[in-house]
This record gives C-alpha cells, sequence and structure tokens, in this order.
C-alpha cells in the first residue's frame, strides 16, 4: 500500500472529495483513502447518505412493495427494480432505511431457487453477472451474511465448475448451450471477471463456499493474462459474422473451426475499457477491473502496469478524473455530469493506486 500518494493529492481535491453534498465519497475519503478514524461528524455524515440526491431521487420513486416496475420489467434498462438495487449498493445507500430494507425484501423475492437473479423471472435466462451485481449490492446494504447472498455466490462458483469458464449458460442438459463459451471467440466472459470478484469482496471470506478461491483466481488469471483491457481479439468482427449468419442449430463447433483455421488471436484495447465510468452495469472498464484486483488482495505486477498508467495518465493537474462513460439519461437519476470531474471516478482511481502505488 503506496501511503506517499495521498501526499501527491493537492489538498483542494482533499477537500472537494470531503465535500458533504456526497455524503458517501466524503466519508469513504476520510475512512479509505487517508485512513482517519471516525469522530462524531464523520458517523453523522455517513448517516446522513440517504439525503444524496440520485439515492434520494431513486427511493422516492420507489413502490410501497420495494419495486420500482412490473416484475417482467425487473431488468428493463436501467429503470427496472433490480438495476435500482444494484446503483442503490453501488452509491452506498443507507441499508438502516425502510425503504431500503422494503426494496431488499422485493430484491430477495425475485431471486431463484438456485441463488441466482434471472433477465425475466425464468430459470432459463438467469446470469451471473446480473448476479452478482445485485448480490454484491445486498451484501453492502446489510446482508452480507445472509444465507441467500452465500447462496447467490454458490451459483456463481457451480457455473464455473459446470463450464470451467467465466460464462452464462444454463447447467441443465436440456437447454441449448448459450453464453461467451460458445458465442464468442474469447470463449469466456472477460467483463464478467471484475463483477465476481466485488462481490467476492462482499462476503466475508469464511463464508465463501466451496469453490469459491478457484473461482477468484480464475477471474485474477483472466485479467493479467489480457493485461486488464487487451481482450479483444482482432478476428471478433470476422467470427461474429460466420458465427450469427449460421443458422441457429447448426451453431454448435463452429467457434473451434473458426479457431483452426485462424491459428492464434490477435488481441487489442477493448475501447470502452479506456472510457470510465460510474456507475456502471454489467460491464465494466479499466478501473473498476483494477479496483477489483485490489479489493481482493492481489499485488502489483508486471500485466497490470499498463492499466494501471492508463488509470494514472487520465488525471488531470488536481489529480482529478472526468466521468467519461455514464448511463445518465437512461437511469432514474442521473449521476453527477459527463464530461466533468468526477468524485466517484476520482474516489475509486485514488483507491487503486494507494493499493498498487502511483
Amino acid at each position: 500500500m503506496d501511503t506517499n500518494v495521498i501526499a501527491q493529492v493537492p489538498p483542494e481535491t482533499i477537500e472537494w472529495l470531503c465535500a458533504e453534498e456526497n455524503p458517501a465519497v466524503a466519508t469513504l475519503t476520510r475512512r479509505e483513502f487517508l485512513g482517519l478514524a471516525d469522530d462524531a461528524a464523520t458517523t453523522a455524515l455517513w448517516e446522513r447518505r440517504n439525503e444524496y440526491a440520485p439515492v434520494a431521487t431513486i427511493l422516492e420513486r420507489m413502490s410501497p412493495d420495494g419495486s420500482w416496475a412490473t416484475p417482467g420489467k425487473d431488468y428493463q434498462k436501467y429503470g427496472g427494480s433490480l438495476w435500482q438495487v444494484h446503483f442503490l449498493g453501488e452509491l452506498y445507500a443507507s441499508g438502516d432505511d425502510e425503504r431500503v430494507q422494503q426494496a431488499a425484501a422485493y430484491a430477495f423475492s425475485r431471486q431463484l431457487a438456485d441463488g441466482s437473479w434471472s433477465c425475466n423471472g425464468r430459470s432459463s435466462a438467469a446470469i451471473p453477472c446480473l448476479t452478482a451485481n445485485v448480490g454484491r449490492a445486498l451484501a453492502r446494504l446489510g446482508f452480507s451474511r445472509d444465507e441467500r447472498i452465500i447462496a447467490a455466490l454458490r451459483y456463481c462458483v457451480g457455473l464455473f465448475d459446470t463450464f470451467g469458464c467465466l460464462t452464462c449458460g444454463s447447467v441443465d442438459p436440456s437447454v441449448k448451450a448459450w453464453g461467451a463459451r460458445t458465442d464468442t471467440l474469447n470463449g469466456y466472459c472477460h467483463m464478467l471477471a471484475p463483477k465476481l470478484l466485488l462481490f467476492l469482496d462482499e462476503v466475508p471470506r469464511k463464508l465463501w463456499p466451496d469453490g469459491a478461491e478457484t473461482l477468484r483466481d480464475e477471474c485474477v488469471r483472466v485479467l493479467r493474462e489480457k493485461q486488464i483491457t487487451r481482450c479483444l481479439p482482432e478476428e471478433a468482427r470476422a467470427f461474429g459474422e460466420v458465427f450469427w449468419s449460421t443458422p441457429t442449430g447448426q451453431r454448435a463447433g463452429v467457434r473451434e473451426r473458426f479457431l483452426a483455421e485462424h491459428g492464434d488471436l490477435h488481441f487489442k484495447d477493448k475501447p470502452g475499457w479506456l472510457r470510465f465510468g460510474f456507475p456502471l452495469s454489467y460491464n465494466s472498464d479499466a478501473l473498476e477491473a483494477l479496483l477489483a484486483l485490489a479489493r481482493v488482495g492481489e499485488p502489483r505486477l508486471p500485466e497490470y502496469e499498463r492499466a494501471i498508467s492508463v488509470v494514472r495518465e487520465q488525471a488531470d493537474a488536481a489529480w482529478r478524473w472526468k466521468l467519461r462513460n455514464t448511463l445518465n439519461g437512461k437511469m432514474l437519476a442521473d449521476i453527477e455530469r459527463k464530461g466533468e470531474p468526477s468524485r466517484w471516478v476520482t474516489l475509486r482511481a485514488l483507491e487503486l493506486l494507494r493499493h498498487f502505488g502511483g
């Protein structure tokens, strides 16, 4: 952990991060970045985090049953009920609020028997990125030791155990194979790795189900192997044209034949991963991926150097990072402004630089 990073941040930026208009960022800056013990003022500020305008707006628009839409639209971008739970978790909403507890109860009511969450309530549409996002949010909102959260993590572990890679798909052999393992040239879902690591971080390690350590190591491996961002095969467009033009019933083996014909793949940066945003959805970026690695205790390695440099280079002279990617206009409440310095992005960048060294 590099405490020298703290000394490099201008006092004006620390003051900006500690502004009370965003109680969560202000408190986390003091606790997590500066390493200060809570005093009465900090404790009081933390208790006010549901007054933060985006949190307040989301909660004001909630129905009495804890939902924001009909069950069939739980996953509708980005106004569905499960998305609101995810956003509340990302914004560090207070789980002591009865409205948040009602939202959590609704989310748990939509959880399937195997621990997963589904795009449409059916098991055939259960996906690990949604399960990791909702599970992480609920854990942060006060349910980290709840057996239902452990069940969600167990579902994610089970998918990896079944398929041997990070992917969507059904463990039911009667369901047609689908997901990254069959439908993408990589053969796994790169953007799932940070989501799973962040979910793991929110659950006490002693409660991790069997296989969770192996899942953690696989997430770390794929991020390290691809140097965080170099995960897009140059051949992806050509593969997509072949795969999606093949009749559905004839797609089995298309990926394997393509690889046999084209030899080694050539990887390049995934462009969106170089534009940092908050909050993120099912996709990720280099900043979040590095943050996920930091939170599960990964040391600085040569494979991470380029991504760390990308993060550092995007800071301005005042050590502030702009919001370059946003879901504003699609969510129930906008969060900061695109193109302007972001407290959320800045805090996340400083946290990972403090861990890895700036």
